[in-house]
């Protein structure tokens, strides 16, 4: 777990380099939402950010939900009260549902046009930990905690209205937990300027 620690110190540092690279702009400090629509990822970020002419960057705690929701299949063959064995054929099935839970900070470092409506494009890091549980596991409170790291390029558009700012924008994570595979992640953040 201290790698982790030290690859967001990384991060943290990267992003606020970058930011410090060009005339430093108001903080922005925003709220989101954002979710896959044909998987199974959603999920919600606080965030800080900072711009100057060209280069930006943001830091945010996020938190969101997926995997692969499989339902797996239990299969129980069991005796009768009267000592006959039931095979395959009379069995009783449990079917259990799989998710995960992912809880970490990101950073992000991004170029953009500094406009009033205005499009960046840029690349940003997750660094957390991940509980994979199925519905099985929760019940029994046996659920699995391991770190995981995710890339995400990231591309969006911020409307600037005055000293509130919305930004709907498209992402993709690739990430060390291969519970499922990564579809595009749409979002938006809510912002307000200082």
């Amino acid at each position: 777990m201290h790698y982790l620690v030290k690859l967001y110190l990384l991060t943290a540092l990267f992003a606020f380099s970058t930011i410090s690279q060009a005339s430093q702009d108001e903080a922005t400090f925003s709220i989101g939402a954002f979710n896959e629509p044909e998987g199974d990822r959603a999920g919600a970020e606080i965030s800080v950010s900072a711009k100057g002419d060209m280069f930006g960057g943001r830091l945010s705690g996020t938190l969101y939900f997926g995997g692969n929701n499989v339902k797996t299949a239990e299969t129980t063959s069991y005796f009768s009260a009267d000592g006959h064995f039931y095979p395959k054929g009379n069995t009783t099935t449990t079917e259990y549902e799989s998710n995960e839970l992912y809880l970490g900070f990101s950073g992000f470092a991004f170029v953009h046009l500094d406009q009033l409506i205005n499009p960046y494009l840029g690349v940003g890091f997750f660094i957390g930990k991940t509980q994979h549980c199925s519905s099985h596991e929760e019940e029994f409170e046996s659920c699995t905690d391991d770190p995981v790291l995710a890339v995400y390029p990231e591309f969006g558009i911020e409307f600037n209205i005055q000293s509130i700012q919305i930004t709907p924008y498209i992402r993709r994570y690739f990430d060390t937990s291969d519970s499922h595979k990564s579809g595009n992640v749409y979002g938006i953040n809510l912002g307000i300027r200082f």
